[in-house]
C-alpha cells in the first residue's frame, strides 16, 4: 500500500514537471496559464487524496511522517532577492505554511511536512521559469539601467501575485471539491501550524510593507501568470514574518 502511494506521488510530480515545462516551453501566455492552472489543479487534488486516506484511519509510516510540523531553512541568493522571497511567500502562504525572515537572505518556513514538501518542490519549479521570463522582459527605454531593474523587479513582484491567487484558488476549488470533512482537517493543520509558530516565534506583529511597482512591470509580469504582492511582518530580535 505505502510502496503504491509513493509511486502515485511520484506519478503526480513527474506530469505537474512536465505541466511546467510545456507553459515555459510556450510563448503563447494564455496557453502557459492554462498548463499551469492545470499543475496547480492536480497538485491541489493530489493532497486531498492523501488527506482523505488518513482520515479514513488507513494510517501508514509515511502519513504518519507527513503529518508532521517542520521547519525548513531557504537560503536566498543576493541577486534579486526580494522578489525571490515574495515568490517563496507566494507560494508558502497559499498552501498553508509559515515563515519569518530572519536577515541576511535566510527564510523559515514552518508547516504540515506534506503542504512543505509541495511548496517546496513548486518554488524549485517556478524560481527559475520566473527568472528566465524577467530576462526576455524589455522595458519601454532599455537603455536606462537603473530603470529597467526597477521594471524587472516590478516584474517579479507581477510574477509571485497571480502564482499565489492562482494556487489559493486552486486549492479553494479542490477543498469546495473534496467536502466537509477536507475543509476540518486543513483548518486542523492550519491551527496546529499557527500554534507552532506562535510557539517558536511570540514576538510578531503585523506590518504591512509596499513594494515600489510601476504599472506596466507588475501588468506584464502578471500577465506572464508570476507575480506577487505580499505583505511582511515585523518580529522580534529584527525579523519579519512572511505572509498570514
Amino acid at each position: 500500500m505505502e510502496s503504491e502511494k509513493e509511486t502515485t506521488t511520484e506519478q503526480v510530480m513527474r506530469r505537474v514537471q512536465g505541466l511546467f515545462a510545456k507553459a515555459e516551453g510556450t510563448d503563447n501566455e494564455a496557453e502557459a496559464n492554462t498548463f499551469r492552472a492545470k499543475a496547480y489543479e492536480l497538485l491541489a487534488k493530489h493532497s486531498l487524496d492523501e488527506m482523505k486516506v488518513r482520515a479514513s484511519g488507513q494510517h501508514s509510516e509515511r502519513s504518519l511522517r507527513d503529518n508532521q510540523v517542520i521547519v525548513v531553512r531557504f537560503d536566498i541568493p543576493l541577486r534579486y532577492r526580494e522578489q525571490r522571497i515574495l515568490l517563496l511567500v507566494a507560494v508558502n502562504t497559499a498552501l498553508h505554511n509559515r515563515g519569518v525572515d530572519c536577515g541576511e537572505g535566510v527564510q523559515r518556513i514552518i508547516g504540515v511536512r506534506r503542504y512543505i514538501d509541495r511548496a517546496r518542490f513548486l518554488y524549485s519549479l517556478l524560481m527559475p521559469q520566473m527568472l528566465s521570463a524577467t530576462s526576455r522582459y524589455v522595458p519601454d527605454d532599455p537603455f536606462d539601467h537603473s530603470a529597467v531593474v526597477r521594471e524587472r523587479q516590478s516584474f517579479m513582484n507581477g510574477f509571485a501575485a497571480t502564482v499565489h491567487q492562482r494556487l489559493a484558488e486552486a486549492e479553494a476549488d479542490a477543498i469546495r471539491a473534496a467536502g466537509k470533512s477536507a475543509a476540518l482537517a486543513i483548518r486542523e493543520d492550519e491551527e496546529r501550524t499557527q500554534a507552532a509558530f506562535a510557539k517558536k516565534w511570540p514576538k510578531t506583529f503585523k506590518r504591512s510593507v509596499a513594494h515600489r511597482s510601476s504599472g506596466e512591470g507588475f501588468a506584464a509580469g502578471a500577465r506572464s501568470g508570476n507575480a506577487a504582492d505580499v505583505g511582511h511582518t515585523r518580529v522580534g530580535g529584527g525579523r519579519k514574518a512572511l505572509g498570514s
